[in-house]
């Protein structure tokens, strides 16, 4: 009885691990849309790595699509606080602001009002410690 207990658990988390697993190379033939899904459902099991790596794939293979990519940046910036970096959250969000510099209005305005918002959080916790 007791090893049952034990291969149980030994097998839940085989399946635990593979839900966390990265894309070790994400197939070119995926759509945007399709890897605006994949990148959700990582971040909705806090897969940060694989979700960022979608997030990446869409940011290099859709640059045309600046509101894509203005969205894409800002949600790779998102989970790199969340993850705890937030040096490279801020650079992330610092880097989408520049888009806005220069074509704003191609772009959705909700990241910008995010990314201004996380960098006021930022700059307050980096002013409490």
């Amino acid at each position: 009885m007791r090893s049952i207990g034990l291969f149980t658990l030994v097998a839940w988390g085989f399946v635990l691990a593979s839900c966390q697993t990265v894309p070790g190379e994400i197939p070119s033939d995926l759509s945007q849309a399709e890897l605006i899904q994949l990148a959700q459902e990582s971040s909705d099991q806090e897969n940060w790595a694989a979700a960022i790596a979608y997030y990446t794939a869409i940011v290099d293979r859709f640059p045309q699509d600046r509101a894509s990519t203005a969205v894409a940046r800002y949600e790779i910036a998102f989970i790199e606080l969340k993850r705890g970096d937030a040096a490279a959250a801020e650079a992330g969000l610092q880097e989408l602001l520049g888009m806005y510099d220069f074509e704003a209005q191609l772009l959705p305005a909700w990241p910008r009002v995010l990314a201004l918002r996380l960098l006021e959080d930022i700059a307050g916790e980096a002013e409490g410690s």
